[in-house]
């Protein structure tokens, strides 16, 4: 790839300008390492095709996993994107089926379309061996579903909701296929984290558990890319014990990276933004390139789309060379759109992360990122759908939205690239959550429940399921009324006029979209209008206008599940009791600085219990500015270890009753994130401390490194970065030195 040449096309079309923020980086490629051969294990045929199909040798952790699944084992495979997994767990399965023609497997994906994509990498083995596979899921006609279930081919692909409904909702359409049910895939393990994975953990265990009643138990092969702690997540996701393949680093193709901040005033940036973006998709079309130009918003695509395609016609380029790729088109629509993608004739695709997953083509040039995702771990997702192997080079392009983490992460490309892996925290214990798998096993085990099948329902489950009982309601089947995914409270619809933009949390309706609030999604300003029963109803705003909200804070410690004491701190997890008090906002002019207006409120009030972790500081001397900015410290630091979304979780400070920094879920009931960082504490702490010390942004006089995430957010009062560098340093060396107590039946005993 000429880099230069890519530059100077950038520039030329507007999409990079002299006065931008640039960081820039190359990573080299690592080849991978190879085996001398195929398994000879593997049945004959199945490696013949291997040989055809693959035209190489085995990658050596590719054999590694092969053999440890046919020796019978579950397996977690480990290995970067582009290693070959869907081969390492294709191989084991197709031995299987070729030896015993009457058996079946059931892959299981997170999205619809990498399960499209995936079944299209294995028909060229599929197919000289005879075995067929079909997606089952709701853009299979129904017609389609019928005859699937009437007559299963050997491989079934599907999805966790239909695993819910379907295979466990009408178990006794499915009795002959579960029966015979020989090898279960689990691919795309880390998208199985937080609330999401927590629900496919019950669920699993729930599917484990018919399976059992029919005296059968498969082999199992997960696999992931990003994942720091894969077997621990492969464990505590499917209740059972698995074997580790690891190979974390043996693959990784050269990447040009380059990390815009653009120099746009805030009040026109999402407009000039989207400008850029075209542009950018006119110099990649320009250099014959092809690349995904991932969108923050469906709203932010089709505009950026409908008017870079205009752009195409009137410079003579062909207008069919684009795309425009989200979940809500039809499947036949999605499904030629990947296909064109992979035939070349489509050279730019606007996409939002319904193409994070599930698109392996080798042929892309580059990603562009108009914004940053959610989390780290997408950000890595989407990065990984180019340069997919480690011959061919690729570039990067990230654009920063007027957003404080966006900045941070051009301002530190060292510190993402240099990222470890995530560790994945999901909570099978969430009592919550498991309430609402109750009605659903109660109806799958007829009421019935052995002491036995604590062992695949886990102990909190089984025991949970055990107390309430219940019978089954004749003809009423709870799993549709199953959500698996978003929110543990309501969630609710943006909506502009009959636009849908996106989704909020119930906390974030409350604490930023209250009625009259000038709400920032994505970068672009709205005004909150109205609510309806499950939606809130945004206007368009000038762009320079803002609210500042008055909240009242009550938070209260619940339950404390674990705590430790050290020379200088004490540190807890447990419950918050938190409620919030709204009182009203100001309107406030952002050019002059003026307020236009103030509007009170009806001291509406929200109250959630939440898990936490929090530190209390046993100096009473300690300072807002130096505990505020610890907090953000360790806020920083949490992105870098565990993968959680920027508004999964808030931080707050409080001195009022003893210096304490509070690290708190958004979701009641907890997720494992807090429980997760009272484990690993040290590392985050050390990991924020490292991001701050090396911020180049502070040179100018920021603290971008440790800026608030949230303007909504208690710690808004002024912080000091060098105070919480100390604090936290003088925590680390209180650390080191040991621990003093451990808290146990209700109060801190001294060691």
């Amino acid at each position: 790839m000429d880099l230069s040449r890519f530059l100077e096309t950038l520039h030329k079309t507007d999409a990079l300008r002299s006065d931008d923020e640039i960081r820039s980086k190359v990573v080299e490629n690592v080849r991978p390492r190879s085996a001398s051969q195929w398994p000879l294990e593997l049945d004959f045929g199945v490696r013949d095709t291997l040989i055809n199909e693959v035209n190489s040798t085995p990658y050596q952790h590719q054999a590694d996993a092969i053999r440890k699944s046919l020796q019978g084992s579950d397996v977690v495979l480990e290995s970067p994107t582009a290693s070959g997994k869907t081969v390492a767990f294709a191989a084991p399965m197709l031995h299987t089926l070729v030896n015993n023609p009457d058996s079946h497997a059931l892959m299981i994906y997170p999205m619809k379309a990498l399960a499209f994509d995936q079944r299209e990498q294995l028909r060229p083995l599929c197919d000289p061996l005879g075995i067929e596979s079909w997606p089952y899921d709701g853009d299979a006609p129904k017609k389609d579903r019928d005859a699937l279930r009437s007559q299963p081919p050997q491989i079934l692909l599907t999805n966790p909701e239909y695993l819910n409904m379907t295979f466990l909702g009408w178990k006794e359409q499915w009795s002959e296929f579960l029966r015979k049910l020989e090898f279960v895939v689990i691919d795309e393990m880390h998208e199985y984290r937080g609330f999401f994975g927590s629900n496919m953990a019950l669920l699993l265990r729930r599917f484990f558990l018919q399976l059992d009643r029919l005296n059968n138990s498969p082999r199992v092969f997960l696999s992931t890319a990003t994942c720091a702690n894969p077997e621990e997540h492969a464990r505590k996701l499917t209740g059972r014990d698995v074997e580790l393949i690891s190979a974390p680093d043996v693959l990784r193709p050269k990447r040009h990276f380059l990390f815009v901040n653009p120099d746009i005033p805030d009040h026109q940036y999402w407009k000039i933004l989207q400008l850029r973006i075209e542009n950018a998709a006119m110099a990649i079309l320009e250099q014959d390139m092809q690349a995904l130009v991932f969108c923050p918003t469906k709203r932010f695509l089709e505009d950026a789309f409908r008017l870079c395609q205009k752009k195409v016609a009137e410079l003579g380029f062909n207008p069919d060379l684009l795309a425009a790729f989200h979940a809500d088109l039809h499947n036949e629509t999605r499904q030629g759109i990947q296909q064109r993608i992979k035939s070349g004739e489509i050279r730019v695709v606007f996409a939002t992360n319904a193409l994070e997953l599930g698109l392996d083509i080798g042929g892309l040039d580059g990603v562009v990122l108009a914004g940053f995702p959610s989390n780290i771990m997408s950000a890595w997702q989407q990065i990984g759908r180019a340069g997919r192997g480690w011959d061919r080079d690729a570039f990067v392009l990230f654009y920063a939205m007027n957003d404080p983490i966006d900045r941070f992460f051009v301002s530190n490309i060292d510190a993402f690239l240099d990222k470890r892996l995530d560790q994945l925290v999901i909570d099978p214990n969430n009592e919550k959550l498991i309430d609402n798998h109750l009605g659903c096993l109660v109806q799958e085990t007829d009421g019935l429940l052995k002491p036995s099948d604590a062992q695949i329902l886990g102990n909190g489950f089984h025991r949970m399921a055990s107390k309430e009982g219940g019978q089954p309601i004749r003809g009423y089947r709870p799993q549709p009324s199953l959500r698996l995914r978003g929110d543990l409270g309501r969630s609710y619809e943006l909506k502009q006029g009959n636009k849908e933009l996106g989704r909020i949390s119930e906390t974030r309706r409350f604490r930023e979209a209250y009625i009259g609030a000038v709400f920032t999604f994505y970068g672009r300003k709205y005004r909150v209008h109205s609510y309806e029963e499950h939606a809130v109803q945004l206007t368009d705003v000038e762009p320079n206008l803002r609210t500042d909200p008055g909240f009242y804070p009550n938070l209260y410690r619940g339950e404390i599940f674990c705590g430790l004491a050290y020379e200088r701190f004490q540190i807890f997890h447990g419950t918050l009791n938190f409620s919030t008090t709204f009182t009203g906002y100001k309107l406030v002019d952002e050019r002059s600085g003026d307020v236009l207006g103030s509007e009170q409120a009806d001291l509406s009030q929200n109250q959630y219990n939440l898990h936490a972790v929090w530190f209390n500081m046993l100096d009473s001397n300690q300072s807002l500015a130096g505990l505020g900015a610890l907090e953000h410290l360790f806020r920083v630091g949490a992105l870098f270890v565990i993968p959680t979304d920027r508004f999964d979780t808030s931080t707050w400070s409080n001195i009022k009753n003893g210096p304490t920094a509070y690290y708190y879920e958004n979701y009641e009931g907890g997720i494992g994130v807090a429980r997760k960082l009272y484990e690993v504490w040290p590392e985050v702490l050390s990991r924020g401390i490292e991001i701050a010390a090396n911020c180049s942004s502070c040179r100018r006089g920021c603290q971008n490194c440790i800026e608030p995430a949230k303007s909504w957010s208690m710690s808004n009062s002024p912080i000091d970065k060098e105070q919480g560098i100390h604090l936290a340093e003088s925590l680390l060396e209180a650390e080191r030195k040991g621990i003093r107590g451990e808290f146990r039946n209700g109060r801190m005993i001294e060691m």
